[in-house]
């Protein structure tokens, strides 16, 4: 028969090894912390029904629970297979949930990640979670990318997941896996699968505000409007964290760009191009005046900034190819798409920051993050600018060091000049955001032309 002792010395043992007290353990079963009490000093054994649930939360098999306990002679030889049957039935009833739908599509198919892996890797980031079911919701596809919601629940707490399966558009599964090491400025990655293609993350959209309504007249408008230091800081501290680092710089490589004087001109040559062809579309007519929301007024002297920007670009980035980004100095890594769209505002009085969509992570000047975040979208007049600019600049030098304040804004105005054409890109594939278009130009104007 069981030896009693031999089982509550198990449980006393796996209980701890969990970090979980009597009274949690009880909790998170449902009984009181005096029928643990007597399991341990074995006066009692658990039902049959919660060896399962202690399995689970033991992160062991039921064996490892009651094994131990067994004197081997015949008898209890013959009553084993009665244990081992009931851990079968709870497997059997896990493939039956699999079957009628708790697990999805992908799954069945075996893209995405199983129960098993999802469980395992929620007890890895919190041990003490106990029993867990999971439900996921059904794949939405977007951007040749397929998401899953997942909920996570157990006695202790709720856990809303995302688990993103992709397709050909996988460069953001890399740089999540690159980065998850590095800074706190994303989601939680609880599991990448590199042959799946699978990332398991934190599901952003209940606690957290996204940057998209930064300019509604709204109440989550209001609190990015009041948090954009936040942000600035929050950018600054990623930017920090890859600061020369040459290690990094060594997984990621540079942009072709940047690798020659050749390569940058030719690079500037092609957006060249680009504006060409959207100013004979412009002056033809062929560009709406009206698209959506925005409206299409430009004058014919803000299209020439465009061709003062190709002069000042051609004559200000070659310096840079070997000085900065050949040498490793003061470059950094890049989230290389930095818009409101891509930041996240926590809900809760800390304003935590979250960055998302990491296609473009790219070895850089720090200020393409900036000129992408500020002179596009939230602010793109020099003089309203300066002050959120001069407040990342602070944040970024309580770590770094040796990058002078006009090495700064002038790494900045060769970003605004580059960023202006990246607004005609999308023009000439049929986005017609006006409004981004202007707020380059503004910048462009207010920061190099005028300065």
């Amino acid at each position: 028969m069981l030896d009693t002792k031999k089982v509550g010395i198990k449980i006393a043992t796996l209980r701890k090894s969990t970090g979980l007290s009597q009274e949690k353990l009880a909790e998170m079963l449902h009984i009181s912390p005096q029928a643990i009490s007597k399991w341990e000093n074995g006066h009692t054994l658990p039902e049959t029904t919660l060896l399962p649930v202690l399995s689970q939360i033991f992160r062991s098999t039921i064996d490892d629970i009651i094994m131990p306990a067994y004197s081997f002679d015949e008898k209890i030889e013959e009553e084993k297979p009665t244990i081992l049957d009931q851990q079968a039935e709870y497997i059997a009833k896990y493939v039956v949930e699999k079957m009628d739908g708790e697990i999805v599509s992908k799954e069945k198919n075996g893209i995405g990640l199983d129960k098993d892996t999802i469980i395992s890797s929620v007890y890895n980031a919190f041990p003490n979670i106990g029993y867990c079911t999971v439900t996921k919701g059904k794949p939405v596809k977007k951007d040749g990318n397929s998401i899953i919601s997942i909920t996570i629940s157990s006695s202790q707490k709720e856990l809303k997941l995302l688990e993103k399966i992709y397709g050909k558009n996988d460069k953001e599964l890399y740089g999540l896996n690159f980065i998850k090491e590095h800074t706190m400025a994303i989601p939680q990655i609880y599991h990448i699968d590199l042959d799946k293609k699978v990332v398991l993350m934190d599901d952003l959209s209940n606690g957290f505000i996204q940057g998209y309504d930064f300019d509604e007249n709204n109440e989550n408008g209001e609190v990015i409007r009041q948090n954009y230091n936040a942000i600035l800081s929050a950018t600054a501290k990623f930017h920090a964290n890859f600061w020369e680092n040459f290690e990094s710089f060594e997984k990621i490589g540079l942009d072709w760009r940047l690798e020659s004087k050749e390569n940058i001109l030719s690079h500037i040559s092609c957006m060249e191009k680009d504006y060409k062809k959207y100013r004979k579309n412009e002056e033809s007519g062929k560009i709406p005046k009206v698209w959506m929301k925005f409206e299409n007024n430009i004058e014919t002297k803000k299209l020439d900034y465009f061709q003062d920007a190709i002069q000042y670009l051609r004559e200000e980035y070659p310096k840079l190819i070997d000085t900065r980004f050949n040498s490793g100095r003061n470059i950094t890594i890049i989230h290389g798409d930095l818009h409101p769209g891509q930041t996240f505002v926590s809900k809760t009085n800390d304003r935590t920051i979250k960055f998302v969509g990491l296609q473009a992570l790219r070895m850089g000047l720090c200020t393409e993050d900036l000129a992408m975040l500020l002179a596009l979208h939230i602010e793109s007049n020099k003089t309203h600018a300066k002050p959120l600019l001069d407040y990342y600049y602070h944040c970024l030098c309580e770590k770094v060091k040796d990058y002078s304040y006009e090495e700064f804004i002038n790494d900045y105005k060769i970003s605004i000049a580059e960023n202006m054409f990246f607004t005609i890109k999308l023009i000439n594939k049929g986005i017609y955001d006006f409004t981004m278009r202007d707020k380059a130009i503004k910048a462009f104007e207010t920061f190099v032309i005028e300065d």
